[in-house]
């Protein structure tokens, strides 16, 4: 089993197999109170914590962030006896008054809210309910009542870059062609993302300088027939493996089935969701929002930055359920990427300006 994924098993594992069913806030943007639903309102009196979360506008189902931490709070429900309510709001606007209503509300112990569209209702709301915890992911807010979680995107994509740089000239595969390009699409200009992107093309050219990776930006996480079009057209001018970092990623999906090339997933699990995607560049999202429930309920929850890792087992490659079946010897060139990485103590670049002198000072030939 390789290194990462078995990090990411034992950490699932610790947590068990994910159950039952969680409140649900039916919100829209209007100034009403939360709405429980009847498990949550017979549970109330007796919880052990109360926690609200706002989705991003992708919604449960994206099998991404949104459904990653909607598991982590179906599990600390079924552990720690918490109940949550979530709102999935449609707009940027209606994040900030789903926002606003919980904080109103007064009886979450926690908030969690998620992304861009978190961080800029976080900077309206925080400062107007001082005493309220949050917690925002994947963006930073510098409000005292707000805990950060501030993956290292590089990290995250670094190994799934590396297995696209090893299969696009890999003639094994099926679809793939003599050109050395890879690509990246991502849902929005941001720093994460443009991390994520940086540490796909530091992998992808890790063992060979002269791979090119092009990335595009969709504009946000919902247009799928935008990322179908980019994918496309990333297809027509040579890539044949294309790492999804646009959300949903339903168009690159059927980007890959209409031309016949390979995309990596990005987050949860989202192998079965081609059968054109061999990998998935892992973020352990759901042990983190358990984290902050088992926090509140003992007292150590903190405001501040935390920093999700590798050396803590935050990121992997996962494989399972892949109908694209990678050579042994390819991912063990994988392996051995990663253990120079972990062992060297060298950062990835954030930005793709970058990415030429990290290669140049530590890529390594095949």
């Amino acid at each position: 089993m390789k290194k990462g994924l078995a990090m990411l098993l034992a950490l699932t594992l610790m947590l068990g197999t994910l159950s039952a069913c969680g409140g649900t806030t039916d919100l829209e943007a209007a100034d009403k109170e939360p709405a429980q639903n009847e498990e949550n309102q017979e549970a109330e009196g007796t919880a052990a914590a109360k926690i609200g979360v706002v989705l991003t506008t992708s919604g449960l189902g994206d099998n991404n962030f949104n459904d990653m931490v909607y598991a982590g709070l179906e599990k600390a429900k079924e552990d720690l006896g918490i109940t949550f309510d979530y709102a999935e709001p449609s707009s940027p606007d209606e994040y900030t008054t789903m926002t606003y209503n919980f904080a109103q509300d007064g009886s979450y112990d926690l908030i969690i809210v998620l992304s861009t569209d978190g961080a800029t209702a976080l900077d309206e709301i925080a400062p107007q309910y001082p005493d309220q915890k949050f917690t925002l992911v994947d963006n930073a807010s510098d409000n005292p009542n707000v805990c950060n979680i501030l993956k290292n995107g590089a990290e995250q994509t670094f190994l799934t870059g590396v297995i696209a740089g090893l299969m696009t000239t890999d003639d094994r595969f099926e679809f793939t062609n003599p050109d050395k390009k890879v690509g990246a699409i991502q849902g929005l200009d941001t720093a994460t993302l443009n991390a994520m992107s940086t540490g796909f093309a530091c992998g992808a050219r890790f063992y060979d300088p002269e791979v090119e990776v092009l990335v595009s930006t969709v504009g946000n996480f919902t247009d799928v027939n935008t990322g179908k079009e980019m994918a496309v057209a990333m297809y027509n001018q040579g890539v044949d493996v294309v790492q999804n970092l646009a959300g949903s990623g339903a168009g690159i999906w059927a980007a890959l089935e209409e031309k016949q090339f390979y995309g990596l997933g990005c987050g949860a699990n989202q192998n079965s969701l081609s059968p054109y995607i061999p990998a998935t560049a892992g973020f352990v999202l759901t042990d983190i929002a358990y984290a902050q429930c088992q926090q509140i309920l003992d007292g150590t929850w903190t405001a501040g930055n935390v920093y999700p890792s590798f050396s803590d087992g935050a990121f992997a490659y996962l494989t399972e359920d892949a109908s694209v079946e990678l050579p042994e010897d390819l991912l063990e060139k994988v392996d051995a990427a990663q253990e120079w990485y972990m062992n060297s103590g060298v950062s990835l670049p954030t930005t793709m300006d970058e990415v030429d002198g990290w290669i140049a000072q530590y890529g390594q030939s095949k």
